[in-house]
């Protein structure tokens, strides 16, 4: 993989189960990004003494994720996610999957759920994937007004954009944010929950890291037993 020196193992099976468990309970990183560099560089998935980590991309990361982890992710679990049935979601990912080559897949790597993903959430910081409620946009940023909700989002998204739809993207509701000066508000914390996505995506990304290098160290200890026992 370009980028990426995957012959170099710190570790014979990647970071111990113990390392991981430790690095979670004991989270002291910055970022969700800086915890899977660590974790990546003790894997052996990449060198930080040769490349800093401000020069991975998000998208390389993603890609090391894919080497880890092989399963796919159902398509009708992005339905799931989004909290979007069938029909709409198609709709929305109508353009982006032409574009991508995605029209007719029905199961994605994690690097092709990454791109979906953030899609979906639009630039800045990523929120809780669920598609937000008009009621509750006009409940939280104008006190159940939905002739002034209505007045600035089809500024944004078009008056007949605004009507045929009952919910909303993050993508959507940040640009909506940004345009009435909201972005880093507590209204914009209650709508879109940074800090519990930021909590809820290090323990399932952390617990998959470990699943899988449970395998690998479980496997490891067969092959061992298996060649003593020979």
């Amino acid at each position: 993989m370009e980028d990426f020196d995957c012959k170099r193992k710190r570790y014979k099976n990647g970071a111990p189960v113990i390392f991981i468990i430790g690095c979670l309970i004991n989270y002291n990183f910055n970022t969700f990004r800086n915890f899977l560099v660590y974790i990546f560089h003790f894997s052996g998935y990449l060198d930080l003494k040769i490349k800093d980590s401000s020069h991975y991309t998000d998208e390389q990361l993603v890609k090391v994720l894919d080497l880890i982890y092989k399963e796919k992710i159902n398509k009708k679990d992005l339905y799931e996610i989004t909290k979007c049935n069938k029909n709409t979601f198609n709709k929305r990912f109508k353009q982006y999957f032409e574009l991508k080559g995605y029209t007719g897949k029905r199961k994605f790597t994690l690097f092709e759920t990454y791109g979906i993903l953030n899609e979906w959430q639009g630039q800045g910081r990523w929120g809780m994937m669920q598609s937000i409620k008009k009621e509750r946009l006009a409940k939280i940023i104008n006190s159940g007004n939905y002739k002034n909700l209505a007045n600035e989002f089809s500024l944004i998204i078009g008056k007949d954009n605004y009507k045929s739809k009952d919910k909303f993207s993050p993508k959507e509701v940040k640009k909506l944010l940004e345009h009435i000066d909201l972005s880093e508000s507590r209204e914009a914390e209650r709508l879109l929950k940074y800090d519990e996505f930021k909590t809820i995506s290090l323990w399932f990304f952390g617990i998959m890291i470990l699943f899988n290098a449970w395998n690998k160290n479980k496997h490891s200890l067969q092959k061992s037993t298996i060649a003593k026992i020979k």
